[in-house]
């Protein structure tokens, strides 16, 4: 398994990838993590260990240099560091089944041919989070977005050479077939980091905390990055405003955006309210004191990334208000499981004229909520996840 950052990093991509390695060695696998010795979001930390046992995972750790993650620059240094030193230990190490390549760092694809190469009889797999060059043309990066197009030939040819091939939806999917891949296709969704057992009671002082008195709570947890819009949110704040209901929305997070939605709310927004990103071991009572999540996909993104805070709010039984593209995964399992609302900037009074029901019927609330939990257990669960990943794999490395 390869991917940029592991246990012990906290970051949420590396907890996945950390809970996906244990699961497969807990169903019977054989598994090997090659990743860096550097944390995500504290890169001046160098880990000494270069290899260690974890949860009866062999982790090998490559050094890599203190390059700046933040910038584009420093970002594709590490990557093109990573993929060389990875591509020297596949080659000296004894041959896999399988590799399981992430997303992490940028363009790791790119070694895949050299894997086929030297490594005739093992199978690829391939996870995607986020899938580049995408990513940086959705960015609007300028020259840079402009020189990712000349990059799609080269991935085309990279994503030939897998076995198989995980999305994360199926608008990730869409994308992915139109490189014209011949691998086997399933949709492996990424799980909730927190999975309570029932859906867990509010705690009123920290409901308090967050959103003061109020009928209905609706939370934003998590990153607000180039990837998320919110300026749906804040005209549904407005329009509830108007109505004088009793509803708050509170923003809890962080992320490259998140100053500039600060800086977009004024005195006259008394039903919107901030508060900094949680602790990991505060999370599931933070998801615990809303009634209802929002999350969103900026248009251009649908396909590229999946927001994986839609999974734990389900998780926690808190049903979601989508703002986002129309042909986007989460819309579709909104209404294909009724977990929700899609919000976009043409329905803002229909979204508002529901949630006003919900202060009059609380019933109708909980049994929305209770069917946001129904739904996690059944179709997105660690468990379920990882034994359809252990499937897949069997039968990967069955078709040789």
């Amino acid at each position: 398994m390869l991917y940029h950052f592991f246990y012990p990093d906290d970051v949420v991509s590396s907890r996945h990838f950390s809970d996906f390695a244990k699961g497969l060695a807990d169903l019977g696998w054989d598994v090997t993590v090659f990743t860096s010795n550097r944390f995500c979001r504290n890169p001046k930390i160098n880990l000494k260990v270069k290899k260690e046992l974890w949860q009866r995972v062999k982790i090998v750790r490559s050094y890599r240099p203190n390059f700046r993650q933040a910038s584009n620059t420093g970002r594709m240094l590490n990557s093109i560091w990573m993929m060389l030193a990875w591509l020297v230990k596949i080659i000296c190490y004894p041959s896999f089944d399988v590799v399981i390549f992430g997303t992490d760092p940028q363009f790791c694809y790119l070694i895949m041919p050299f894997v086929k190469l030297f490594k005739q009889r093992t199978k690829i797999a391939y996870w995607g989070y986020d899938l580049y060059p995408e990513a940086i043309i959705a960015s609007n990066m300028g020259s840079l977005s402009s020189l990712s197009h000349l990059v799609k030939p080269i991935t085309g040819f990279c994503y030939r050479q897998v076995d198989l091939m995980a999305d994360i939806g199926p608008c990730m999917r869409k994308v992915l077939s139109s490189y014209r891949h011949s691998a086997r296709c399933e949709t492996l969704v990424p799980w909730a980091l927190v999975e309570p057992t029932n859906i867990p009671l509010s705690n009123e002082r920290i409901r308090l905390n967050l959103f003061g008195k109020c009928s209905i709570a609706i939370l934003y947890s998590g990153t607000i990055g180039n990837a998320h819009t919110f300026i749906e949110f804040l005209a549904l704040a407005r329009e509830l405003r108007r109505r004088n209901a009793d509803i708050v929305l509170c923003f809890a997070g962080r992320g490259n955006r998140y100053d500039t939605l600060i800086s977009k709310v004024t005195e006259d927004d008394t039903n919107i309210r901030f508060a900094g990103f949680a602790k990991e071991n505060e999370l599931e009572e933070r998801l615990a004191a809303a009634d209802l999540h929002m999350v969103s996909l900026r248009d251009g993104w649908e396909g590229i990334v999946v927001p994986s805070k839609f999974f734990g709010s389900l998780a926690a039984g808190k049903p979601v208000i989508f703002a986002g593209a129309g042909d986007s995964s989460i819309k579709q399992w909104i209404e294909e499981y009724g977990v929700g609302f899609y919000l976009h900037s043409r329905n803002v009074q229909l979204v508002a004229n529901k949630l006003c029901s919900l202060t009059l019927n609380r019933e109708v609330l909980t049994q929305m909520q209770q069917r946001a939990f129904s739904c996690y257990q059944t179709n997105f669960a660690r468990k379920i996840v990882l034994r359809k990943w252990s499937d897949c794999l069997e039968q990967c490395i069955g078709s040789a």
